[in-house]
Parts: structure tokens; C-alpha cells; sequence
């Protein structure tokens, strides 16, 4: 919600979207569309979840990779739980690379849009 004023009455794509909390929140903050993806069968429950808030009208679930499923239209914002520990390990940023190059906007924002690894030493 702090980003609530990039969101409002904009198309948000969340890579990766898990249980489609990122995607309830984007649609609380007012965006006009969100696209939830993900490719495992947690996306029958994003869409329960979504069924169950009264989003459907604004939150499209889509069961299936970024690589493969169709979006017909750019996207403003695209939002991602990308990292894993370390940043990486998780594998989604490429996801994220490819969905930035298929639909984001020219000028439209990815949020998160950086990130710091902290690595402790005891």
C-alpha cells in the first residue's frame, strides 16, 4: 500500500503470484486489472482466494508460466516476490526479465525494483 499512488487505475501483472496476496493488494490500492500468474497449482487457490474477496472482477488468475500463458495488453506495473535467499535461489527473475520484455509498458515500473543482499558472518 505504500505504493498505492503507481497502482491506482493501473494494469499490474504479479509474476508469480502465489497465493495472490501481492494481487489483492494491488487491487485494494485500486489498480484497473491485475494479472496473477503462476505456473504450479497453488493458482487454483490465488483464484478461490480471489473468488472469496469479491475480486474476480479485477484480479485474472492465470495457471501457468509467464513464458507461456497470454496477456493482450501491456501492463503498467509489474510486481514480484522474485527473490529467494541469497536473491536468487528461487529462479523467478528471469520470469520477471521475460515478463518485463512480452508486456510491460515502455516507462512502466517493477516493483520491487531493487534489492540488497545482507550476508552476515559470525
Amino acid at each position: 500500500m505504500q505504493h498505492q499512488s503507481y497502482i491506482a487505475g493501473k494494469v499490474v501483472v504479479d509474476v508469480g503470484c502465489g497465493t495472490g496476496i501481492l494481487s489483492i493488494f494491488c487491487a485494494q490500492a485500486g489498480a484497473k486489472r491485475v494479472y496473477a500468474v503462476d505456473a504450479s497449482d497453488i493458482a487454483v487457490q490465488a483464484n478461490e482466494v480471489v473468488k472469496a474477496n469479491n475480486l474476480s472482477d479485477t484480479v485474472i488468475v492465470l495457471h501457468g508460466r509467464v513464458e507461456d500463458v497470454e496477456i493482450n495488453e501491456e501492463v503498467d506495473v509489474i510486481i514480484s516476490e522474485w527473490m529467494g535467499y541469497m536473491l536468487l535461489y528461487e529462479s523467478m527473475l528471469g520470469s520477471v526479465i521475460c515478463a518485463r520484455d512480452r508486456w510491460l509498458k515502455p516507462g512502466g515500473l517493477i516493483l520491487p525494483s531493487n534489492a540488497t543482499c545482507l550476508q552476515c558472518c559470525l
